[in-house]
């Protein structure tokens, strides 16, 4: 640092001395000669004359030697200067990583317990309940920061229990391995798995079939939340003895979607059906304990409203209840006819919305009693002026004297005439032709 002060000190006096001919704008008056002003006119010098000029000459040119020398040495002090520079920018940086070193030690995160650290790691998961395992997202990403976070992620289960699983990488049975070792550290934690079926039946084999709907069945028992996407493979569910399955989806582009539950299933509330090239008429490929079930979502190219009744019926502790597309053919009609007015009660349903095709509303209406009722959406798909059931729904209030608070009736006009009286007969009713707020 002193040699450093020194060269400062002679570099300040050279600019000091130096400054006036640096500065200067105009050339020195040092240079100035006889003939200096005859620079832009036409002048010819006589034979004395031209003497001087040469002597004048060669004298700047002395001047511009010792000039050219100076700026060497000038650069020479600026490069060795520079690499000076380079060293303590170097030195710098080396300082201030030791500094953040040290500082890091004392961090507050570092003093975070495991579990509270756990639980930081839990929320950065990505939003879907089924994860795709991926190095650049979590929580793979997380182990790769360092040794302490990558424990801290390995001992959290629930950073594990969820996972996608594609069908046509465990036909290969080199791939299973990861999956196991991804769910095998959820411990006991109950696992969310999607499946995704997407296994090319012409290439599938049966000994594969059979080798993959094996692999599964441990996993279903483990399982908390379990959704199937994709046609349905024979005996998936069989021995699994009472899953712990709180929430089953079942989804299927084609074929007819089956589920047969063996064994009590205690814990099973929610239960979400779609197949929309399948038509619904009767629950002969479907063993579910509806009695259990809180929330139930039924989805398909047409579903016998019938078939809609009977659920009602059957699942007794349902609260809320979603399906499309409700419809009853000739045969369908004389049946619900023939149902008696108001022997279909359940006491437990909250929430129903349900989209329409055809006719049968007002039957619908007629064979229920909600006394629980609060929220109802109905949907009139595709025909804006079918009928709005305004006798039947009002003999359904009445009888049921349910708190209905939320009515939404979409693609219906006639329906807008009535809804004076509805709120007449229910003061705190909020009715809406399209979806409500949220």
């Amino acid at each position: 640092m002193e040699a450093l002060n020194e060269v400062q000190v002679c570099l300040d006096e050279y600019l000091r001395v130096a400054s006036t001919s640096l500065s200067a704008s105009t050339p020195p008056k040092d240079l100035e000669t006889p003939f200096s002003q005859y620079n832009s006119v036409n002048f010819v010098p006589g034979p004395k004359d031209i003497a001087f000029i040469d002597g004048v000459v060669s004298d700047r040119n002395s001047q511009l030697l010792g000039l050219a020398c100076e700026i060497s040495r000038v650069e020479s002090t600026i490069w060795k200067l520079a690499n000076i520079r380079a060293q303590l920018e170097e030195s710098r940086s080396h300082v201030r990583q030791s500094m953040l070193t040290h500082q890091a030690l004392t961090s507050p995160a570092r003093r975070l317990p495991p579990e509270v650290l756990g639980e930081i790691f839990y929320r950065c998961l990505p939003r879907t309940p089924y994860i795709t395992p991926r190095d650049v997202e979590c929580p793979m990403v997380l182990t790769k920061v360092c040794h302490y976070w990558r424990a801290v992620a390995m001992s959290t289960p629930r950073l594990w229990s969820s996972v996608t699983i594609h069908l046509q990488r465990v036909t290969k049975v080199e791939f299973r391995p990861g999956y196991d070792a991804w769910l095998a550290k959820a411990k006991s934690v109950p696992l969310a798995v999607r499946v995704l079926n997407d296994i090319d039946a012409s290439d599938a084999d049966s000994i594969c079939i059979s080798s993959v709907v094996e692999w599964l069945r441990p996993l279903i028992t483990r399982c908390g939340d379990f959704w199937w996407h994709g046609p349905s493979l024979q005996g998936l569910f069989a021995n699994v003895t009472d899953p712990r399955l709180e929430r089953l989806r079942i989804t299927s582009l084609r074929g007819s979607p089956s589920v047969f539950m063996p064994g009590p299933a205690t814990y099973l509330r929610s239960a979400y059906l779609q197949c929309l090239n399948h038509d619904l008429q009767s629950l002969g490929t479907m063993t579910l304990p509806w009695e259990q079930l809180t929330e139930l979502n039924m989805h398909f190219a047409l579903f016998s409203s019938s078939v809609f009744l009977h659920l009602l019926r059957l699942c007794t502790g349902l609260r809320n209840v979603t399906a499309s597309c409700l419809c009853a053919d000739e045969e369908q009609l004389e049946e619900l006819r023939g149902t008696t007015p108001g022997s279909i009660i359940n006491y437990s349903l909250r929430r129903i919305e349900i989209k329409v095709i055809r006719a049968g509303l007002d039957l619908l209406f007629d064979a229920l009693v909600l006394p629980a009722l609060e929220e109802l959406e109905i949907c009139f798909c595709y025909r804006e002026r079918d009928a709005w059931p305004h006798v039947q729904f009002m003999s359904l209030l009445a009888r049921s004297r349910c708190p209905l608070k939320k009515l939404v009736i979409r693609s219906n006009k006639n329906a807008l005439s009535y809804f004076a009286e509805y709120k007449q007969a229910l003061p705190s009713l909020s009715i809406y032709t399209a979806a409500p707020p949220s």
